[in-house]
């Protein structure tokens, strides 16, 4: 069962430099579907890393369902419990076969695999499962990091340019499954530089100069 999820962030600020995220306010629930549109430096990685509690933010209000999330605070438990993550470059480990990449969560204790065979069924991944993934396609590699997001099951997945290695037919085939996995109740962030990709998702939202706005 996936669990509830109530995301709010309201006017969160973060700088470095200069103004990264200024005042960026969003919503999400288990019914979302958004991507947030940015060119190279708009902030996407950043306001990324800060929803997904791996980075602090300045100021500003996050919470996830009843916690508030304060800065300079250690949330590993809250993020293993409701996000999972979908990399571009898919993060598998070469020196280990399908199978075992996408039970890696399991070995460090993040997972029972009890949706093991569900999921592998679901991707279409049976018959791959012993084979090294130096040696997959990929949409294969991104069909096992998806895999293994998904043995988390988390309420929150964020994927961050999650087709930007793959070619239109499988780009297609993973905005596919994203969007599966939205009507069974994960929102879904989609991180990305791609309008067209970004047309896959329910809601867009554009991140320039620092301003995060829904597209009309």
């Amino acid at each position: 069962m996936i669990k509830k999820i109530d995301i709010q962030l309201t006017d969160i600020e973060k700088s470095y430099d200069r103004v990264v995220l200024d005042k960026v306010s969003l919503q999400l629930d288990n019914t979302s579907f958004v991507s947030i549109v940015g060119k190279s430096g708009a902030g996407k990685s950043t306001l990324m890393n800060i929803l997904g509690l791996i980075e602090n933010y300045d100021k500003g209000m996050y919470r996830i369902n009843d916690t508030i999330i304060k800065r300079g605070h250690d949330y590993a438990k809250l993020r293993r419990e409701c996000i999972g993550f979908i990399f571009q470059s898919y993060n598998l480990i070469p020196t280990l076969n399908c199978r075992e990449n996408i039970l890696l969560p399991q070995l460090y204790g993040k997972s029972d695999a009890g949706n093991f065979d569900e999921i592998v069924e679901d991707l279409g991944l049976g018959g791959l499962l012993d084979k090294q993934v130096v040696y997959l396609s990929g949409g294969e590699k991104q069909r096992v990091g998806i895999a293994r997001c998904l043995l988390l099951n988390p309420s929150l997945i964020i994927a961050d340019e999650p087709t930007g290695n793959l070619d239109k037919d499988n780009t297609e085939k993973v905005m596919r499954l994203l969007k599966r996995e939205n009507e069974k109740g994960r929102a879904i962030v989609v991180i990305t530089h791609s309008d067209e990709v970004a047309g896959y998702t329910d809601k867009i939202f554009r991140l320039e100069s620092g301003k995060l706005n829904e597209n009309d």
